[in-house]
């Protein structure tokens, strides 16, 4: 009841069902006023409705519950039926709520390609008011839109005001602000970003001439009939886009026709004319060799742009030049990615070991005149295994990226475009994504390869990865793959991710508070905080102590944030149903991924520390790790696998969380700038660190009031890194230093003494050195050994 005697009375009349603005107004009748109750009658009047007409009125509008009320109230003509009109309801219903949920993904989707904050949008209660009332919901999620769209213009002025300016600098060439125009206009805003920043320093693959469409209409045997009948060059005009870009082009083609032929002449034909097609100053072939099923040969400097060079060193390409009747290569398991050609190679099915170069490549190739050696490889690339771009492990993939954002932005797009898997919207996506994470992006790089050749392909599934159920439980495995079993480490990932956005730092206050609000049973407090230190050993960690922790900003943390206080919850119960007499729950793999790092320079350290990551029995361990260790005894410096380039600031960090591990008594610290790149491999500086480090570790042993010190400075065109310790020094007479640094020479017993010896052989050969500053005594406070390590800059 209301206080209007009028409003009472229509409640209870019986033909306020034919007023379909009337039955929705009565559902709140404290919102009624008279306006809009006359407007309501006077607007039924005019519709002359009945029942049935009101109900699919309703319906269409979105108006649910008003509907639902009529269905059990009103008096329908067709009471029988009523379980049909109540499904109808549910039909539509879902049909609301699906609409709302396509445009908030879409509106997410949007605002993060554009790097932009989301606007204020509570999605449940969205929801709430959707199964309701769709009319009630539409304005709220209108107007989150047209927030995003304000925010979206002001963001593409501002762009667009660099993007001039850098034209007016000359740091931007005319294509690249092209390019970077189109991304802003479609709203990429970030990718855009990027774009303008990179500016002249890399050519890109965006600046390479694509191949030209092909038609499906087009018959490729005819085409190349063309190009060797003059009379039809004559007669078939619709060809002349087709024709050869030049001399090289036209033998390139002659070449291909006559591999029907077959035999020696044909094969150093055809190598002679593709090397002269790529690189017109060079007249000759490489001689072929017969091998089973035709002629092996090299292509020269295939990989020889500055920018694609990293993905082959050694830039030949080998080359299988089928016979007439061969349908594939044989016998070449052995020998990297390489191409094929020939009349009747088939093509293979699925990423392979080579790649065929058909008929209908080459005629595309020899349109162009310039870019040449980058679409041969755009050919083959979408054809050969992802490792061939970009290794077999993370840390190829890490190493081959370079150590920051200015080598790794370029060095994506490249493999995104050789590979075939997509452009810069795609390396975009992934960068920000991942947040450069390797192990993650390596894990989206697959999964795109996955879906390429299913329905929309992979770029259609990369904006909705995380409606992917399984990915989405591969890609959390894999950022909590570095934490090992520990469930207080993982307690401490997700009540920081609770404490605040990815991004933002959360104090150990903040942190604690969540876990005490998550469960009545929690590890104790200094266990949080030693676990909060060690998330530095996370990828997407940018600093952790036993004070602060802030990942940084990304999209995968962002989704697993929307699941923190779940995962929270959970860790908390399955850390309190341990049994008491329980091991600690680290079991070792902590210390023995810390140990593992001497031997990263070995073959058997991504298999060992796979086997950590997996929980394997302590004496399968073992057994690996002794395996391991003879390996690195019998191996010698690979100056291949020392060169590179790595930034030493965040490698320190990971590495002092997992050596507080190591070492809990003593504390460390570290004084570094924002980034420190050297020229050295991140496997070869990990091992020198680790020689260094564990040194500084063992002098202190069983001390609870020992001190490491870290300190990384520039000097000159070199960084040096100074370690101290506390500890009780170097006991080798004064002049006689060197002696620490002899292969079997050791202060610490039988069977030890080759650490320092290889860490110095690994820095001499990229020009660096390790050397002992001071034996004991050279610092007032940090009286024990104080090495140095001296590495080139990157």
């Amino acid at each position: 009841m209301t206080d209007d005697p009028v409003i009472d009375l229509l409640g209870q009349w019986p033909g306020r069902f034919r007023f379909g603005r009337l039955a929705v107004a009565l559902r709140r009748p404290e919102r009624l006023d008279d306006a809009s109750l006359t407007d309501a009658v006077l607007h039924g009047i005019a519709e002359d409705d009945d029942e049935r007409s009101v109900f699919e009125s309703l319906l269409r509008e979105g108006e649910l519950e008003a509907a639902e009320f009529l269905l059990e109230n009103g008096p329908l003509p067709d009471q029988a039926h009523l379980s049909r009109l109540r499904q109808a309801v549910t039909a539509r219903r879902q049909e609301l709520l699906d609409e709302l949920d396509a445009r908030c993904v879409a509106l997410h989707k949007r605002v993060l390609e554009a790097d932009l904050a989301l606007p204020d949008l509570d999605l449940a209660e969205l929801e709430r008011r959707c199964v309701v009332s769709w009319p009630e919901t539409a304005p709220l999620l209108k107007q989150a839109e047209a927030a995003f769209e304000d925010a979206l213009q002001a963001g593409q002025r501002a762009l667009r005001a660099r993007l001039a300016q850098g034209e007016a600098a000359g740091t931007t060439d005319p294509a690249g602000a092209e390019s970077s125009g189109a991304l802003i206009d479609a709203g990429l805003l970030r990718a855009a970003a990027r774009q303008i920043d990179d500016g002249l320093r890399s050519s890109g693959p965006e600046r390479v001439p694509a191949l030209p469409a092909w038609k499906p209409d087009l018959s490729p045997e005819q085409l190349l009939e063309w190009h060797l009948d003059p009379v039809q060059q004559q007669r078939q005009a619709r060809f002349a886009a087709w024709a050869p870009a030049d001399v090289s082009a036209r033998q390139l083609l002659e070449a291909y026709a006559s591999l029907s032929d077959g035999g020696f002449d044909t094969a150093h034909r055809f190598a002679t004319a593709l090397n002269s097609f790529l690189h017109p100053d060079e007249a000759e072939g490489a001689r072929p060799d017969e091998v089973t099923g035709g002629y092996l040969t090299t292509v020269s400097r295939v990989f020889a742009e500055p920018e694609i060079t990293r993905f082959r060193p050694l830039d030949n390409l080998d080359l299988f030049i089928g016979g007439p009747d061969t349908r594939e290569p044989e016998g070449m398991d052995k020998i990297p990615p390489f191409m094929a050609v020939g009349p009747a190679l088939q093509d293979p099915a699925g990423r392979g070991g080579y790649a065929v170069l058909g008929l209908r490549a080459v005629l595309q190739l020899a349109t162009l005149r310039t870019g040449r050696s980058t679409a041969l490889l755009r050919v083959l690339g979408a054809q050969w295994p992802l490792a061939a771009f970009f290794g077999r492990t993370p840390d190829e993939l890490d190493e081959l990226l370079g150590a920051d954002e200015s080598s790794r932005w370029p060095a994506l797009r490249w493999i995104l475009d050789l590979t075939g898997l997509g452009g810069v919207t795609v390396a975009d996506a992934l960068a920000f994504a991942t947040g450069w994470d390797p192990a993650l992006l390596r894990l989206f790089l697959q999964a795109l390869a996955e879906r390429q050749g299913r329905g929309g392909g992979g770029t259609r599934w990369l904006p909705q990865w995380r409606q992917d159920r399984p990915f989405m439980a591969a890609v959390e495995e894999t950022v909590l793959r570095p934490l090992g079993p520990s469930l207080v480490a993982r307690i401490a990932f997700w009540a920081a991710l609770m404490a605040a956005p990815a991004g933002e730092e959360v104090a150990a206050d903040e942190l604690l508070a969540e876990v005490e609000l998550a469960a009545d049973v929690i590890p104790d407090a200094e266990a949080i905080r030693a676990a909060m230190a060690g998330l530095v050993r996370l990828r997407s960690t940018e600093e952790a102590s036993v004070e602060r922790v802030r990942f940084r900003r990304c999209g995968v943390l962002t989704v697993l944030g929307d699941q923190a206080q779940q995962r929270l919850e959970a860790a908390l119960r399955d850390w309190a149903a341990r049994p008491e007499h329980a091991a600690p729950e680290d079991g070792g793999h902590g210390i023995r991924l810390w140990e593992a790092r001497r031997h990263g320079l070995s073959s058997g350290y991504e298999e060992y520390t796979a086997a950590v990551a997996d929980s394997i029995s302590a004496a399968d361990l073992d057994s690996l790790l002794s395996r391991l260790a003879q390996q690195t005894a019998a191996n010698s410096v690979d100056r291949q696998r020392v060169e590179g380039t790595t930034d030493l600031v965040p490698l320190l960090r990971e590495m002092g969380g997992m050596w507080q591990q190591a070492y809990p008594g003593p504390q460390w610290e570290i004084g570094a700038p924002a980034a420190a790149v050297a020229r050295i491999s991140a496997r070869a500086a990990q091992v020198v660190l680790y020689e260094l480090l564990a040194n500084a570790g063992e002098a202190l042993a069983g001390s609870d009031t020992g001190r490491v010190s870290v300190q990384v400075e520039l000097s000159g065109d070199e960084w040096l890194v100074d370690v101290r310790d506390s500890g009780p020094g170097i006991t080798y007479p004064q002049g006689r230093e060197d002696l620490v640094f002899r292969a079997g020479r050791s202060t610490k017993g039988e069977g030890r003494g080759d650490g320092l010896h290889r860490a110095r052989r690994i820095a001499e050969e990229i020009d660096g050195d390790v050397l002992l500053s001071s034996r004991s005594l050279g610092h007032p406070v940090l009286k024990g050994a104080h090495f140095r390590l001296i590495l080139p800059i990157g």
